[in-house]
């Protein structure tokens, strides 16, 4: 377990306390289908006449339709399945929820034959346990959606295979070492999540072993619950919040539905609060703020419906919805959809609250901050406005899964243009090639030497060139308001520490969409170099006084208050440097250079407006 801050600790030692004495009984265990439905339940989402569920409903049967004619999965003998494993469980997802809808034998029997393939596999991939993980959700969910249907001998191979492939394979994986077994990462909660699904599919056959999964997880899932409070940001980024959130949320519902408690997994402080982190990570653009290892993905996210039950609000499920709708109207017409299609969509109709009346929707809050594992904000002028002001700060620290070297970053949004880009993850493929070690965040670690990974690719200040200390950590704290502004400032001391004796960043969002960023540090002993980083993609002018952006017709100046003798340098970084390293096409950087003397205090501000708040400065 990576070390907390002292609050979070002393919450997760109770949690742990009290998640350590939960013990799961089978004095009944509820007929098949138990997992996430009952047959009530089908019959009741069947029935569903809200225009959200008619389309969820018709979308879910094209989609198996399509299956139908899919051709069958390849899965490699050695090496990773993750590929396919998603595939199938998409596959046996979505076929065996139409059977439910519409009792058509064609789904039914293509999800056996998928079922059937997927049992027969000698392993599940268990030197990359989310192999196993993704194939356990898969095999459980088909066996028991589809038990009354499968053949004694389909039934026993199934259960097997869940035994065999997944839940004897688990029990090798020791807990206290790094492994996701109790680790803080989202890999504890798809393993757990995956392995809870298929333990349940098989209690009545296996209760003692079933009874060993389940117990495990409820115990150890406080470990990945800890991040994220108190106000629910995900240090692994966006990508990774939808791929854990989303395990952990179909353990709650697998537990619900076929325990009839969740067992409080869905009560660590800032769980239930981190929608509000997803919809806050948008832009007006639609873009994410991209931090850590992201992974583009213009995913529908059927988790928001149940978070939008859970907690009663509309609001989180506004952009869900519109989704749907979209995906709806792809598949009428035999389009392409804007929306990535989820394997898990089909869950979606059965976390829908159709009394969610969209005419209700309010407006989340324009300034978000979050405290915790990782400490960020997110200001924006607007809601529901392409041409807003949107500027997001990352504080935290290197040291946790799937980080970068990018304490204090920030991206920055006007006039329907990203202006200042983060450049997200960099090809695991490419770095394993290279021979870096991918997964360590040591402080000599060769992770860092990749560029979009490392500080060179992010809107960071830099002293002496040095990398940022991975033992530091950057809070965030919130400005006093002044004028109508909004801002927030990050204390990244601990992160230069053999650099400088201080250095703050400040980021505040003024009245007329402007933006300020302040930068001030303090040096001991000896004089350093400092450096102030902006990667874009916008073409880049000088001015008298700083610099002017121009991209998709629209323009944003950069006014630079800086020490006499600062330089500005326009940097093409759109080659790969190294074997590691992808292209970055049309990017630039903007480095701001300058010298501070030893016991002495620098500042450099850069004023930042859209040209729609004042025409556009002249080129110099």
């Amino acid at each position: 377990m990576r070390p907390l801050n002292r609050l979070w600790g002393v919450a997760l030692l109770g949690w742990l306390s009290t998640f350590a004495h939960a013990q799961v009984q089978f004095q009944h265990v509820p007929d098949h289908p138990r997992l996430f439905a009952s047959a009530t339940r089908f019959i009741e989402v069947k029935n569903q006449s809200d225009s959200v569920s008619r389309q969820l409903r018709s979308y879910i049967l094209q989609t198996a339709e399509q299956t139908l004619t899919s051709e069958q999965i390849v899965y490699p003998s050695t090496g990773f399945k993750f590929g396919p494993m998603r595939t199938v469980q998409g596959r046996i997802l979505t076929l065996a929820m139409s059977y439910r809808l519409t009792g058509d034998q064609r789904f039914l029997n293509r999800a056996r034959q998928e079922l059937r393939q997927l049992a027969d596999l000698p392993d599940w991939a268990p030197n990359h346990f989310l192999d196993v993980g993704e194939g356990s959700l898969a095999a459980g969910i088909g066996l028991d959606w589809l038990y009354a249907e499968l053949t004694p001998d389909e039934r026993d191979q199934i259960a097997r295979s869940i035994v065999k492939n997944a839940l004897l394979p688990s029990l090798d994986v020791s807990e206290g070492d790094g492994s996701w077994v109790d680790g803080d990462f989202n890999w504890t909660q798809v393993c757990h999540g995956g392995l809870t699904v298929g333990a349940l599919a098989i209690a009545e056959r296996e209760p003692e072993l079933a009874k060993q999964i389940i117990n495990r997880a409820i115990k150890n899932l406080p470990h990945a619950g800890a991040v994220y409070a108190p106000d629910g940001a995900y240090p692994e980024g966006p990508s990774y919040w939808s791929y854990g959130t989303t395990f952990h949320v179909l353990l709650i519902e697998a537990l619900r539905s076929a325990l009839g408690t969740s067992y409080g997994l869905e009560q660590f402080s800032g769980f239930l609060k981190t929608a509000d982190f997803n919809l806050q990570m948008v832009g007006p653009s639609g873009l994410d703020f991209n931090y850590s290892d992201y992974h583009a993905e213009t995913q529908n996210e059927p988790i928001m419906l149940w978070f939008a039950r859970e907690n009663h609000r509309p609001d989180l499920a506004r952009q869900e919805v519109a989704d749907v709708h979209a995906l709806y109207r792809a598949a009428i017409s035999n389009t392409k959809s804007s929306v990535h299609p989820n394997r898990h969509t089909p869950l979606e109709l059965l976390w829908w609250e159709p009394s969610l009346v969209a005419s209700s929707v309010t407006a989340s809050s324009r300034h978000w901050t979050s405290q915790g594992v990782l400490p960020m904000a997110v200001m924006r002028s607007a809601w529901n406005d392409p041409m807003a002001t949107f500027v997001a700060l990352k504080g935290g620290t290197p040291n946790h899964s799937h980080a970068h070297m990018d304490v204090g970053s920030f991206v920055l949004e006007a006039d329907g243009v990203r202006w200042a880009l983060d450049l997200g993850t960099e090809s695991y493929d490419k770095m394993r090639a290279a021979k870096l070690d991918l997964w360590s965040y040591a402080q000599t670690s060769n992770r860092w030497t990749t560029f979009r990974v490392g500080p060179e690719g992010h809107n960071i200040l830099r002293f002496d060139g040095a990398y940022q200390d991975i033992t530091g950590k950057g809070e965030v704290t919130t400005l006093p308001v002044k004028k109508g502004s909004m801002g927030n400032s990050v204390d990244l001391t601990s992160l230069y520490r053999n650099q400088v004796t201080h250095v703050q960043r400040g980021v505040t969002l003024n009245a007329d969409r402007s933006v300020t960023i302040e930068d001030q540090w303090t040096t001991g002993n000896k004089p350093v170099d400092a450096s102030w980083q902006w990667l874009t993609k916008a073409a880049i002018s000088r001015t008298p006084n700083g610099l002017l952006l121009r991209q998709d017709g629209k323009s944003l100046a950069l006014l630079i208050e800086s020490p006499v003798g600062t330089t500005i340098d326009i940097e093409d970084v759109s080659v790969a440097r190294n074997t590691q390293d992808s292209p970055n096409p049309g990017v630039s950087r903007i480095v701001v250079r300058l010298a501070s003397p030893g016991n002495s205090t620098t500042k450099l501000a850069v004023q930042i407006i859209p040209g729609s708040v004042s025409g556009p400065a002249k080129p110099k």
